[in-house]
């Protein structure tokens, strides 16, 4: 035997017989409020359990949860509430009224959030002024060209008992063909109902998907970052260990209370906020996304006609929650119905939502629904919107399938590096779909991996060049460098790497594509030779001839560096070797170095260790010029010093 979890809600016009119809799959009455039961109307979700063995494999078991919603235009965002995450939705349709306004608004709401079934039920078909060939001629003529236009249509009553049996049939055999829940390490319950017990504390309610939660799971609450551990779960009245994606849960939490309804506060829970792993998503109130608006909406008698204008305030429905927010589009023209746009909304308070999410958005009053599409960006706030990247990004997600394929090579576009095992925390696709896709696009060269990093190779290699490019033209420009600076390279390329990490990758492109050698604290090509430019030429041809004049006594550099253009000469000159650095303060011509460093040698060779004085009167040099020489030589190996003495290293 085989048990596989599965949401099913109802959708309809108000009176259309939805509860009628869950209370005779699952005997029991959802409809739980004094209100409702006063009024004969739903006004906020109610919950059953259907298990529905498969009459054609009776091996296997649909445990179905059933989320019974409210028809009335009064409650639409309740409903919305309760569709979020669902397989399949059961559109009850009265055959003595037909195709009514909330028939098409709830339609409209299920294609937006992507509910991959839609059954259409037409209730009430034992009713003498019912005309069911008519009515079902109607559901097809507003199914055509949609993605529901081959749905199973049945007529059932639920008096006579009429057609259910067809409908388990139809309801099996649709599920068989859904592909059950599986861990996607992502688990997300949207609260829809939260309150207190006596001796347990606080539970929540909610339909589970991505991923199975456990017993003594430390979760997190979202938005809010609240840190909680679940203390125990319940399905369907039954206590359970654990829980899978596809089930209505209950969960006791330990260390929360409950805020008051309507009234957001961060330290306490309540609907529309999110059960969550602690490293999954972000909350948000500046997220980019696209938008779609049905082209249903013109007809006059069908919701959510008019345009939507920039700056309109709109009510954003994700999950379980809803939150006002303000609307904005590129561009000042208008959104009309059957129209498109990327857009930004600023939302009053945040939002828990994952990169991928799909949502409902209604107008300021809640009166209608004016649209519906994905959230592409939760972390908008960080980019200007209408900025050529994010432009394009969002115009290639509007034009893609909203694959992860797509999702990835159009974020790589814009971000031109993506850190793998981050992005799979901040989106809807697992590990395992982002590193299949990565990898198809770096075998088609497409994109390389560096320390954990999938970079756009057009664009990694076009910084590789752009960085040798930078160290060629310092050649050209300063030839009496030793090469180009690292640090002002680095903080350059730092400015526009995704992370500071990869500037050592950077690097190592640099030297293995473009044979450029790493020199302390400079970059050169290989074929790069210090050169005196044409400019200081003059001035270093004044410096050699000062320092032959008098080559055992050399003036100190300060007295030879008189402007910035004579401290370059002199630099240029040690390093193309024509001067010797004794020390910061003293250069010495080549020739007068090389002849002292032989002299020095030959002389302690024969009289071994030696004092400064020594040395000094052999050499036939200043005090003032000794000591920097000796250390100097001292430095290079040359000579080695114990106390006041000097032997040449080699004896």
């Amino acid at each position: 035997m085989r048990n596989l979890p599965f949401i099913v809600a109802t959708a309809g016009h108000v009176d259309h017989g939805k509860s009628a119809l869950v209370e005779y799959l699952t005997r029991q009455v959802t409809d739980r409020l004094p209100e409702e039961k006063r009024r004969g109307i739903t006004i906020d979700l109610g919950f059953s359990q259907w298990s529905l063995v498969d009459p054609e494999q009776p091996q296997i078991t649909y445990d179905l949860g059933m989320i019974d919603v409210p028809g009335h235009e009064d409650f639409v965002k309740n409903m919305v509430t309760g569709v979020g995450s669902i397989d399949c939705a059961l559109l009850v349709i009265a055959a003595d009224d037909g195709w009514m306004p909330q028939t098409e608004e709830h339609f409209q709401i299920l294609h937006y959030l992507r509910v991959p079934h839609i059954i259409p039920i037409i209730t009430k078909a034992d009713r003498a002024d019912a005309d069911v060939a008519l009515v079902e001629s109607m559901i097809r003529e507003e199914l055509d060209e949609t993605p529901y236009a081959d749905a199973p249509i049945v007529a059932t009553s639920a008096l006579s008992g009429t057609g259910f049996d067809t409908l388990k049939s139809i309801v099996a055999h649709t599920l068989r063909a859904h592909t059950p829940h599986w861990d996607q390490s992502k688990p997300r319950l949207p609260i829809d109902r939260a309150f207190s017990i006596r001796g347990l504390g606080t539970v929540v309610t909610g339909t589970l998907s991505g991923a199975p939660l456990k017993m003594d799971q430390p979760v997190v609450i979202q938005p809010g970052g609240i840190t909680t551990k679940i203390k125990s779960i319940q399905h369907h009245h039954a206590t359970q260990g654990d829980v899978q994606p596809g089930m209505r849960v209950a969960l006791n939490l330990s260390s929360v209370s409950i805020r008051k309804a309507h009234r957001f506060e961060p330290t306490k829970v309540g609907r529309g906020q999110v059960v969550t792993d602690p490293q999954l998503g972000r909350s948000t109130r500046c997220l980019d996304g696209t938008l779609e608006r049905s082209g249903r909406s013109m007809h006059p008698d069908k919701t959510g006609s008019g345009p939507l204008r920039s700056g309109s305030r709109v009510w954003f429905h994700m999950g379980s929650d809803q939150i006002l927010g303000r609307i904005e589009f590129p561009s000042s023209q208008p959104v009309v119905p059957g129209g498109q746009a990327a857009f930004r909304l600023t939302l009053e308070r945040p939002c828990f939502v994952l990169e991928g999410d799909p949502f409902v958005i209604r107008d300021g009053s809640q009166q209608k629904t004016v649209g519906g599409g994905r959230v592409w960006d939760t972390d908008a706030g960080s980019r200007r919107f209408r900025s050529r990247d994010q432009q394009t990004f969002l115009q290639s997600m509007m034009a893609s399938d909203a694959s992860c394929g797509a999702y990835l090579r159009a974020r790589l576009a814009r971000d031109h590096g993506l850190h793998l095992e981050t992005l799979q925390w901040l989106g809807i696709w697992t590990a395992k779909q982002l590193a299949r896709e990565a990898a198809l696009w770096v075998k088609e060269k497409h994109a390389i991996k560096q320390q954990g990093w999938m970079l756009d190779a057009a664009w990694w290699a076009q910084q590789v060049c752009e960085a040798f490019k930078d160290v060629q033209q310092h050649h050209q420009a300063h030839p009496e460098h030793p090469g180009h600076p690292i640090e002002p390279l680095r903080t350059r390329y730092l400015r526009c790497l995704p992370e500071a990490s990869l500037w050592k990758a950077l690097l190592e492109s640099l030297m293995t594509q473009h044979q450029v050698e790493q020199s302390g604290d400079f970059l050169a090509h290989a074929s790069h030779h210090v050169a005196m430019p044409d400019r200081l030429q003059p001035l270093a041809d004044a410096i050699s001839r000062q320092l032959k004049e008098k080559p055992l006594d050399p003036p100190y550099r300060r007295n030879l560096e008189n402007s910035p253009d004579e401290g370059d000469a002199i630099r240029c000159l040690v390093r193309m070797g024509n001067l010797v650095e004794l020390n910061k303060d003293m250069v010495m011509a080549r020739e007068a170095f090389e002849r002292l460093l032989q002299q020095t040698r030959r002389f302690l060779e024969q009289n071994g260790p030696s004092t400064v004085s020594q040395l000094k009167e052999s050499l036939g040099i200043s005090r003032r010029v000794a000591i920097p020489l000796f250390e100097k030589l001292d430095r290079d190996g040359m000579t080695r010093r114990e106390g006041d003495l000097r032997s040449w290293k080699a004896s």
